[in-house]
């Protein structure tokens, strides 16, 4: 009789350890062929404390949500008509000075690195504008999630607050003059480097709203000038001019898969492409001719051309010539099928203003329409920045 049970139990063991091969095995196809992968990440990354949720999401698109603007950028909104001719007297009074001085030392550091997340903290909320973007998921098992992300506000003259007018003790971490201030890009918040909360990255990469792997990133330089920004091979000034851009990628690990340049002014082939790096020189295109509003250089054609939606594209415009770029402006306005593929926007709009008027004259416009005009390219998903 023990034999007996012996023999019994040794066979109820051996299709319990049946059963659980089988089990495994049916777990293991369905792991491969995407059935539980949600569930088993979930699951381990949960037990690690550390969800992923850039895998969660990798099969999830994004669109832009909305725009909302900071309470710091309300009031300058809400007041700027007002402050037209007194943005220098504002910007000098405690408050806001502090406010630019800590939005300064902010930037400074972000722009230093490619954000991962999670944000931890809201103690700039006040002060940064956000870009909402919501996921669209197909798998049921995950749902839509809305998250924000960082931008500069639209305040003062739409530039570094710490530049063109005059302050005094200004710490000298954020001190700046000369030609550097009118040229200052500091308080710009590119999206690699703008924070964002209720998402999480397990390396440091361009947000998913912005870029998808396998993506390109696209940089359309309308204006652009010599590269070095200089009439000289040796000399570097990386101020003006595409070198900003790839500076800035470069300092982030991170690298153009195409550049359009484009400018008016004709330059010998040999002048213009001995500046350019050896890594760029094979994704470089260089167009020596004027844009237009219509034609075949019409900019926004030649973008629909080569870009995607899922790609990261950078538009810089400046070429000094009001009515044709403002027209240009109002295509994007008009047309999703452009404003949809672009995801930052540099464009510095002249306008009359007492502070500016030794650089940019009396132009038509004043200071409430470059508020207006990129507060509704923002409103349209458009990371807007103010080039100075």
């Amino acid at each position: 009789m023990q034999f007996s049970n012996s023999r019994i139990n040794r066979a109820y063991l051996l299709v319990c350890i049946g059963i659980a091969m089988i089990f495994c095995i049916s777990i293991t196809s369905k792991v491969n062929h995407g059935s539980y992968s949600g569930i088993f990440s979930i699951i381990i990354n949960t037990y690690s404390g550390s969800m992923n949720t850039t895998n969660l999401f990798d099969n999830c698109s994004w669109e832009f949500d909305h725009y909302s603007p900071s309470a710091w950028e309300h009031f300058w909104y809400n007041n700027i008509t007002y402050l037209q001719n007194k943005v220098c007297s504002k910007l000098n009074e405690y408050d806001q000075l502090n406010k630019s001085i800590r939005s300064l030392e902010y930037i400074k550091d972000l722009q230093k690195r490619i954000f991962s997340g999670p944000l931890l903290s809201n103690k700039y909320d006040e002060l940064f504008s956000k870009m909402y973007y919501r996921s669209k998921c197909s798998n049921s098992q995950k749902s839509d999630r809305l998250v924000s992300q960082y931008i500069e506000p639209l305040i003062g003259l739409l530039r570094d607050p710490l530049s063109i007018c005059s302050y005094s003790n200004i710490p000298a971490s954020v001190a700046v003059a000369g030609y550097n201030a009118v040229q200052s890009k500091r308080f710009f918040l590119l999206g690699p480097s703008a924070p964002y909360e209720n998402f999480q990255t397990s390396t440091p990469s361009i947000a998913p709203w912005l870029h998808q792997p396998g993506s390109k990133k696209v940089l359309f330089d309308i204006g652009c000038s010599l590269f070095n920004g200089v009439d000289n091979p040796v000399k570097v000034s990386s101020t003006i001019g595409t070198r900003w851009f790839y500076e800035y990628f470069g300092l982030n690990s991170l690298s153009f898969d195409r550049i359009v340049a484009f400018e008016a002014i004709p330059y010998p082939p040999k002048k213009y492409w001995q500046q350019i790096p050896d890594d760029i020189i094979g994704i470089l295109t260089f167009i020596n001719i004027g844009v237009e509003v219509t034609g075949k250089t019409n900019p926004w054609g030649i973008l629909k051309s080569i870009a995607k939606p899922n790609d990261y594209v950078i538009i810089k415009l400046d070429i000094d010539t009001a009515p044709l770029e403002n027209a240009l402006v109002q295509q994007i306005l008009n047309d999703s099928s452009i404003s949809s593929l672009i995801d930052e926007m540099f464009f510095e709009m002249h306008v009359t203003i007492n502070e500016m008027r030794r650089f940019w004259g009396t132009p038509p416009g004043e200071l409430k329409d470059t508020y207006i005009l990129f507060t509704k390219l923002r409103q349209l998903g458009i990371r807007m920045h103010s080039w100075p």
